[in-house]
């Protein structure tokens, strides 16, 4: 393909990855075909688009400004690329997203992918404070030949993220507010709906006429006083919550100076009243200097402030999520006499709770990076770097003196107590690297050599106190006299020495090879295994530019393939390469129990192999253009807690065992239906299908069972582990399960239902099985969405799905169990047996309620309307020349629109209960199950944003 350029004033800057992205648009081509070549990220290389031989996805600032620019930059990253599962943990203000790249990444443990911002390593809950305004763009690397470069961390995938730089021209200021507001999707949405007095009322009747216990008997006159108390505990917890977002930046700068900087303010109330949800402040300022024709030198400096007052999300009432669905509405919040009232079924007033019970963090992060460039000819060039990151996180749970969760937990004097958290980090990352590039005619040789240390040190303090003796202190510190005060921490320091090799060759860019080799050192992993290699190779062909090909409808065609291995350093536990002894307080008392573990020399960090073969496409003038891509990995050497022989006391060992294997199919496109001056129309979709297999756990068992769920040879990872139902005997109404038992047991029933033997009676022990088809991961997943441009106006909508995954609904069970009669309950509870006949119902209520089963076991199938943006540009063609304006946009947005499934709640939140999934040890696994989280939000908001 023949590209033909002509830079002009008017051409577009953007950064992509860790490198710029030039576009230069010839005008003379529209309406005809967009003559762009662009310079993107490869890793720590930049290219232009011909030059690429790896899987990546880009996504430019102005595919994120189509996303309501939320305080969770992961979450804008939902369906904008193939390969990339992203879904909110829950609808918290501030929640990160869950991102696996290529599915999950382990038997157990971490699948986030590496994050790296301007070059700086981060986790998920760090690249979280990134202000979304200030990201140029994000490069998603998938295949060993973009991961590899980053060695024992890039196993789980790589998202290098840009934020915006200066650039030659006049200085450009801009300032953009944005207002809004967010509130609950309602039940009725999700397909449920919870009673209201009468209803509830009505069902405790038929309870007790059940002869089910535990509820009061109420007379007539009773009945109709608490009808008259009914409301809706939701709206009593929940409000409708405001949104705000400012943000001015300014960027400019010359051939010898270039400068961009910014200042932002987010806050989100969120939607539970009393409770300040987010708010974070951010600043930004990036300076490059060219000092001479040789040498530049540059700096980055990002700082982000962020407060956050936090709810209990458990399963209890502790949880204003649990609450409000629990508790009844004949119950009110106050008494007669305008107290609180404490006399719930449940015991704690949650309203009371959330104003006396408080949480709140405060998380201070600073970035730093400093660079200077020498080029020593034409063909070579020495970079030198130094990049930090500190983190800091001080988490406060103030329990206020005589509360009434106080005096639940310390008696009825109350006595009050206050725990502080605080967590410090500070990263830095010291690299030299040398960068040859030269043209010889037709022939283009590249090469990277690189040293890299990298030293991380984070510090945990805990201290808590009991009845301090300042009796008017609302918020007493810990230096206060208490009763009782306890301290815990630890430090860990961890380092990392890398050496890095790049190389690429291309002729006349229609061939390419690149390969790459890093060496990394690690102090986190066993002194026999401190060194590991990684490699990759790739090529491609560009037979668009073949002169066969020339001229016809096939604009361009790109066949590419890859091999490597890369690590995964994510899931090894501190100290796992030494023994130690850990201890932990046993109830309430002196008592102390240790785990002993024993440290093994020979850990070391996971292990990826990736094969991945790809195709990118342009047809009929560029019009429609994509990719296609197919691919399969093989981890290995998972690292998993053993625990040793019983008879050598309560030991364990870390140790790296269990293989799988994932593979998969990848696609996106983009279609210009109208390409336009003043119109212009496009399509654009991606999706995924990815399978996985685990190939071994641990040389000796062949499964392994992790409460609902299980991990099995030759199945796919966390397929669940349920007693399966088999609906009810319509006779007697007994619920009835399948069994492969034989003879029944003393007072049981066997029954042929579908050509297989069921029993009335629940046995967990016998009769579970491994539903094997079943499993938390999607089959099918992606997005889709059209943007349209016409004379000033702008629309853009965007659509997410997934298919072929289930979600064990605890949330339903507990909401139509007749075991939970005196809490209110889902509408749905009225579909029980009563008569003889009666089918698709729920089973005669009893005392036990409804039991574990495949019941509740749903497809959590979606289609969720995610985002619509609709806007106005007055440019300078309305303004007029005498406006002092460039340009003034005006728009607005809309999140969570419409949500189409028959799952029962909302499909998409990953995080079932976080602190009973995510805080007490257990293995998560998004989207394992739902109970009562932090519900989705629907959000509006208006914006305004004005260049000058």
């Amino acid at each position: 393909m023949n590209v033909k350029l002509r830079l002009i004033t008017t051409g577009v800057l953007f950064f992509t990855g860790q490198a710029l992205i030039a576009q230069t648009v010839n005008k003379d081509t529209i309406p005809k075909e967009k003559q762009i070549e662009e310079v993107i990220v490869t890793g720590y290389q930049k290219k232009s688009k011909d030059e690429i031989a790896q899987a990546q996805s880009v996504v430019t600032a102005e595919e994120l400004k189509t996303q309501i620019p939320t305080t969770s930059v992961g979450n804008m990253l939902q369906g904008r690329a193939s390969g990339v599962f992203s879904q909110s943990r829950n609808g918290q203000p501030g929640s990160t997203a869950e991102i696996n790249i290529r599915g999950i990444s382990g038997l157990i443990g971490n699948s986030e992918p590496l994050y790296i911002v301007d070059g700086i390593y981060m986790t998920s809950r760090q690249f979280n404070a990134v202000n979304p305004n200030d990201i140029e763009s994000v490069v998603i690397l998938k295949d060993a030949a973009g991961t590899s470069q980053y060695g024992s961390r890039g196993a789980n995938g790589v998202v290098v993220i840009t934020t915006k730089k200066g650039r030659n021209g006049k200085t450009q200021y801009s300032f953009e507010s944005r207002l809004g507001f967010s509130k609950k999707i309602s039940d009725k949405e999700l397909n449920f709906e919870m009673m209201n007095s009468t209803q509830k009322l009505q069902y405790e009747k038929e309870m007790r006429n059940l002869g089910l216990s535990g509820l009061p008997s109420y007379t007539a006159a009773d009945e109709e006083a608490l009808k008259k108390l009914d409301h809706d505990w939701q709206k009593d917890i929940l409000r409708t919550s405001s949104l705000q977002s400012y943000i001015f930046s300014a960027r400019g700068g010359s051939d010898k100076n270039k400068f961009y900087y910014s200042l932002g303010y987010d806050k989100d109330e969120g939607i539970v009243r009393d409770i300040n949800g987010f708010d974070r402040y951010t600043g930004r300022f990036n300076f490059e200097n060219n000092l001479s024709d040789k040498l530049k030198v540059g700096l980055d400096l990002g700082i982000s402030y962020q407060y956050t007052e936090n709810v209990r999300d458990r399963n209890n009432v502790q949880s204003p999520f649990g609450a409000m669905y629990r508790y009844n509405p004949f119950e009110p919040v106050y008494n007669s006499d305008g107290s609180y009232n404490f006399n719930l079924r449940q015991g704690l007033n949650i309203i009371e709770a959330l104003r006396n019970n408080l949480d709140s963090e405060q998380r201070l992060r600073a970035t730093g990076n400093i660079f200077g460039e020498y080029k020593i000819n034409d063909a070579l060039s020495y970079r030198m770097y130094f990049n930090t990151l500190y983190d800091n996180l001080v988490n406060t749970n103030n329990l206020k003196r005589g509360s009434q969760l106080d005096i639940i937990i310390n008696g009825a004097a109350g006595l009050g107590s206050l725990r502080k958290t605080t967590f410090y980090s500070f990263n830095y990352i010291y690299g030299n690297r040398i960068d040859f590039k030269k043209q010889f005619n037709d022939h283009y040789v590249g090469a990277t050599a690189l040293v890299e240390f990298n030293n991380e040190f984070t510090e945990n303090i805990i201290a808590s106190g009991t009845n301090y003796k300042n009796p008017n202190s609302d918020a007493p510190s810990n230096t206060i006299p208490s009763d009782k005060n306890t301290f815990t921490g630890d430090k860990v320091r961890s380092t990392l020495f890398s050496l890095l090799g790049l190389a690429e060759y291309n002729y006349k860019k229609k061939y390419i090879l690149t390969a790459s080799i890093r060496q990394d050192k690690s102090s986190k992993f066993g002194e026999n295994n401190k060194s590991g290699i990684f490699w990759s190779g790739s090529v491609a062909w560009n037979i668009g530019k073949e002169d066969f090909l020339n001229g016809g409808f096939l604009n361009d065609l790109k066949l590419r393939a890859s091999y490597g291995t890369t690590g995964n350093d994510r899931n090894i536990p501190n100290f796992a390469n030494v023994g130690y002894v850990a201890y932990g307080d046993y109830g309430s008392g002196a008592n102390m129990t240790p785990t002993i573990i024993t440290g093994n020399p020979d850990i070391k960090w996971e292990t990826n192999k990736t094969t991945n073969l790809g195709v990118d496409f342009a047809f009929f003038k560029s019009r429609f253009r994509g990719a296609i891509e197919v691919y399969r990995s093989d981890r290995n050497d998972f690292i998993q807690l053993l625990p040793l022989p019983y008879e050598s006391g309560n030991y364990a060992i870390y140790k790296n065992l269990g293989d799988m294997r994932t593979e998969g199919l990848e696609t996106e496109f983009t279609f210009d239906i109208i390409r336009k001056e003043n119109l212009k129309l496009s399509l654009r979709g991606n999706g995924s299908l990815p399978r996985a297999k685990i190939l071994s756990l641990d040389g000796v068992s062949t499964q392994r069972n992790l409460g609902e769920t299980a991990l099995k040879v030759g199945e796919t990872p966390y397929f669940y582990r349920l007693v399966e139902y088999a609906g009810v005997n319509a006779a007697d109404g007994k619920a009835l399960y399948y069994t492969d038992r034989q003879n029944p047991n003393a007072g049981e029933n066997f029954y042929t239902v579908n050509g297989r033997t069921a029993t009335d009676t629940y046995n967990a022990t016998a009769d579970i099985k491994d539903i094997t088809d079943k499993s938390p991961l999607p089959k099918f997943f992606g997005g889709f969405g059209l943007s349209l441009e016409a004379y000033g106006f702008d629309l853009s909508a965007d659509f997410t799905f997934k298919t072929g995954g289930y979600t064990y609904n605890y949330q339903t069970q507990l909401l139509q169990s007749s075991a939970s009669r005196a809490n209110n309950m889902s509408l749905d509870a009225f579909n029980y047996w009563k008569n003889p006949g009666d089918t698709d119902v729920l089973p005669k209520p009893t005392a036990v309620g409804l039991r574990a089963s495949d019941q509740f076991l749903e497809k959590s199938d979606y289609l969720r309307f995610r985002t619509l943006m609709i806007g106005y540009t007055f440019n300078k063609k309305v303004l007029g020349e005498d406006v002092p304006l460039n340009s003034i946009r005006m728009y607005v947005q809309a999140q969570n629109l419409l949500t189409w499934t028959s799952f029962k709640g909302d499909p998409e939140v990953a995080v079932g209960s976080g602190e009973n999934q995510l805080l007490a040890g257990q293995t998560f696994v998004s989207g394992s199950f739902a109970l009562f989280s932090y519900p989705a939000v629907r959000q509006f908001m208006f914006g305004v944003q004005v260049e000058f």
